[in-house]
């Protein structure tokens, strides 16, 4: 099986980690994989990554090969005038357009590479201008093409129902999703839509018995998330603020995170005199996050997401997965498809923009170590039943697999 995956930058650059992990499962079930990102940067970030360099194509967004075979293409090919005016119909607004044809060079040209490559099957992860180029790469070649969409890009509909119309299937990451997708699309093609959830490696148990919480009075909090406005960081502020003012000075808190909100949040901790309770680290590799969970090195997880005025939110953050699959006790807030996740005590799930509700779970977590201790047992246990990265793994496969017969 000759599977050919479209991503935004994987295997280079900091994100889609969750993608590595699914890229290299479907390795071992001896599929012949090729990856060919959108706009990769020159940078491998993350160690397994670099078992995904053999499988890879580097090409820039554009560059002047790519726009010569553009322009010859458009001079010499009808079809593809038919596939311009069918995005520019579609896509709802000027912007949208001009991102999707900022991606008909490289769209093009990746098609005529794969032509020579026997490729069964395309699939893309997001929605948004890389499922443009699976959309304009299958539109030209007839290979069949899917895609995965995940939370912003369901918001952002960039001529989504024309590209499910086109699709094989499409996988949803969490109901939430699957029902986000369904309002703006409709019941049309149903039929198409599946719900397979990003998973996680699960812990060998033996490993989690042997590592043992460090005995440390200081409580220890991280945060492992891009510092953007989805993901609340202010709301965490706030709330270890609260904590300090009542006198509940023994816990460290880490934000793991790159991103624009840097300035905004260590004015905010600058303001509320937290220079010493919290820090802001720069986002660090996944292997050392995963060290970090493996040595319980710290006490919590929080991830104080929120909906934003423009209508992000989350879908299920493979970031609470990992913590939980450690057992590692995790708040987090009603929002996207969290609540999925922490369902049964698996974890505390608070109300959204709420720094008193925060505080108060951090709080008793610290008096109560002995029901952080139970909530990591539920949390291990949700992950492996719905999340682990093997069994949603193995249903992706069997998709493919049935396609391809």
């Amino acid at each position: 099986m000759k599977i050919l995956y479209i991503t935004a930058q994987t295997p280079w650059g900091r994100g889609e980690t969750f993608i590595i992990e699914e890229m290299l499962a479907l390795k071992k079930n001896n599929v012949t994989l090729s990856i060919i990102p959108r706009n990769p940067s020159k940078k491998i970030f993350h160690k397994e990554a670099k078992e995904l360099l053999e499988n890879s194509i580097w090409l820039p967004l554009i560059d002047f090969k790519m726009a010569i075979c553009f322009l010859r293409t458009l001079i010499t090919k009808a079809s593809l005038w038919k596939i311009l005016g069918s995005v520019l119909i579609h896509s709802r607004n000027p912007w949208i357009f001009i991102k999707n044809l900022a991606v008909f060079p490289k769209s093009i040209f990746i098609a005529k590479i794969i032509r020579k490559e026997n490729i069964e099957h395309v699939h893309v992860h997001w929605g948004s201008t890389t499922a443009t180029m699976g959309y304009i790469i299958s539109k030209i070649t007839g290979i069949p093409w899917s895609f995965t969409l995940h939370r912003w890009d369901i918001k952002e509909n960039n001529i989504l129902k024309e590209k499910v119309k086109s699709a094989e299937f499409v996988r949803c990451i969490s109901e939430h999703g699957k029902n986000e997708l369904i309002k703006i699309i409709g019941n049309k093609f149903l039929k198409k839509i599946r719900v397979i959830h990003l998973g996680v490696k699960i812990p060998d148990e033996n490993i989690l018995k042997l590592s043992k919480q460090k005995t440390d009075k200081i409580f220890k909090i991280i945060t492992p998330a891009n510092l953007i406005e989805v993901k609340g960081h202010k709301y965490l502020i706030e709330a270890i603020s609260c904590l300090i003012n009542r006198g509940i000075k023994n816990l460290k808190c880490t934000f793991y995170g790159n991103g624009p909100f840097e300035k905004k949040l260590e004015k905010l901790i600058k303001k509320n005199r937290l220079i010493d309770y919290i820090k802001i680290h720069k986002a660090i590799p996944h292997e050392e996050l995963i060290e970090i969970y493996k040595n319980k090195e710290i006490n919590l997880v929080v991830l104080p997401s929120i909906n934003t005025k423009d209508g992000q939110h989350e879908g299920i953050p493979v970031s609470l997965m990992e913590a939980m699959a450690y057992r590692i006790p995790v708040i987090s807030t009603n929002t996207g498809g969290i609540s999925e996740l922490l369902s049964n005590d698996a974890g505390i799930m608070v109300q959204e923009k709420n720094p008193k509700e925060i505080a108060r779970a951090i709080e008793y977590l610290i008096e109560h170590p002995e029901e952080g201790k139970k909530m990591g047992k539920n949390g291990k246990k949700a992950v492996l039943e719905k999340y682990n990265w093997e069994n949603e793994n193995k249903k992706l496969l069997d998709i493919y697999e049935k396609l391809l017969k």
